[in-house]
């Protein structure tokens, strides 16, 4: 990916690429330098030792890929939800953008993309190794990977741009975009991004289960806490594992 495909991006202050790297997070997290007010960004075409939440692998050792990382200025802690909403959105709306298909990606809280009922890309939120007011935000969006690329056990919930639409496409375009509309989702109403933001929670209504407690998903609050009704009672949760157990139609609700 050539660096100048984001020099026409002002708020982007420096752009690292790699043939091959373990984790564009790891880099991110050891820069002794930091953005001012912008952003840097690291690409690389291979990660080797990918990762996800809770440190589960991810799969992007190979090139076929957009794997990246944002460093980025923070005020608090308590933002990493504002970046997460913003970020989950771009790369949505880039992709029905680049693939000229509306209306086909959503959210699985809290920090997953799908195409249909396959995952499409993940997100990995970390704070700088040393700095508290630097966030670094991962993602990897499978972009030209085939079916038959993937590990076994991924072939029947992971998906791509390529084998959704049977197109190729440019990485450093959707990378472009990505980051044009993550930056303007950032400055945004806040309530017309997560108003955005719930319209695209996958699942939404669904019974769900999460850290062992079953319920009906009834949406994400503006701090990004999960809101699950249990019973008459009603559940919040900012992090965990969210599942769908199969479930009859009548275990669907209006949220």
């Amino acid at each position: 990916m050539l660096p100048h495909s984001l020099t026409k991006l002002p708020f982007v202050e420096r752009f690292y690429s790699y043939p091959v790297t373990a984790s564009t997070n790891d880099i991110g997290r050891a820069m002794t330098e930091v953005p001012n007010k912008g952003i840097f960004v690291i690409q690389a075409d291979r990660q080797t030792a990918g990762r996800g939440r809770s440190g589960a692998s991810f799969f992007s050792d190979i090139n076929g890929g957009l794997w990246a990382s944002i460093i980025t200025p923070i005020a608090s802690l308590n933002e990493h939800f504002v970046h997460n909403r913003a970020l989950s959105l771009a790369i949505c709306e880039s992709v029905e953008t680049v693939s000229g298909c509306p209306a086909v990606c959503t959210i699985k809280w809290p920090n997953d993309i799908y195409w249909g009922d396959r995952k499409l890309c993940g997100i990995l939120l970390e704070n700088h190794a040393s700095r508290a007011d630097v966030l670094v935000i991962g993602f990897g969006i499978n972009v030209t990977i085939k079916l038959s690329d993937f590990p076994a056990e991924l072939q029947t919930t992971a998906t791509s741009l390529c084998i959704e639409t049977g197109q190729q496409f440019s990485r450093s375009l959707i990378l472009t975009k990505i980051l044009e509309r993550y930056n303007a989702n950032l400055v945004a109403d806040i309530q017309k991004i997560h108003y955005e933001y719930s319209g695209r929670l996958y699942g939404l209504g669904r019974a769900a289960e999460i850290e062992g407690n079953r319920g009906i998903f009834m949406g994400v609050e503006i701090d990004g806490r999960l809101r699950l009704k249990v019973g008459r009672e009603v559940m919040y949760f900012l992090s965990g594992h969210l599942l769908f157990p199969a479930a009859p139609e009548k275990d669907h609700v209006q949220p």
